[in-house]
């Protein structure tokens, strides 16, 4: 299977007026990962499987933070 990555490069030229809204955007992303790694770790103690996709997504649009960051 062929993979490709890219890579794009930006300038942020007016970093004063979005530099609140970046933050709020970097912190609810970590604090969603946190929360993510918590449950797969959670479940691999239990049982020993990985949730898949579907249960993880499901488990993180019930967390508080999820409502933070925009759709892509």
């Amino acid at each position: 299977m062929l993979e490709t990555t890219r890579t794009y490069v930006a300038r942020i030229t007016n970093h004063t007026q979005i530099r609140d809204n970046l933050d709020e955007c970097g912190f609810a992303a970590s604090k969603l990962w946190n929360v993510g790694r918590y449950y797969i770790q959670e479940r691999w103690d239990e049982d020993g499987e990985i949730p898949d996709e579907a249960e993880l997504k499901s488990e993180l649009k019930d967390h508080e933070r999820y409502s933070d960051l925009h759709s892509q």
